[in-house]
């Protein structure tokens, strides 16, 4: 079974930080659950479909950067934490947040995306 931390990673890299639609696409199969849910401050989204359309509208307000791992990954039972951040590759961050997901059966099942302040 993959652990949260193997996800969350594969989300992070290979998701949220991939410029083309059909590799991400691919990885959003592999990795998140065909019902997922999705909840950040501006949105609730389900389904794998809605989850790729809402990485390609973030990705595309804020071309170039790129998001890189906060903190240590921190996880109980079925649940995965981590912080991040995003910017320029190299240079200073924008913006932080922490991400949080439930995985169930392998993939994950929800997550949800809180922005630091």
């Amino acid at each position: 079974m993959t652990t949260s931390a193997v996800l969350l990673d594969r989300m992070l890299q290979e998701v949220f930080n991939e410029p083309d639609t059909a590799r991400r696409e691919t990885v959003i199969a592999e990795v998140f659950a065909e019902d997922v849910v999705f909840t950040d401050p501006e949105r609730t989204v389900s389904g794998r479909a809605d989850l790729a359309a809402a990485v390609t509208g973030l990705l595309a307000q804020g071309p170039g950067f790129v998001f890189t791992p906060a903190g240590p990954f921190r996880g109980v039972g079925s649940l995965g934490i981590r912080a991040w951040q995003l910017g320029p590759p190299g240079g200073e961050p924008v913006l932080g947040g922490t991400d949080v997901i439930e995985v169930v059966d392998g993939r994950i099942a929800k997550l949800w995306t809180m922005l630091d302040s």
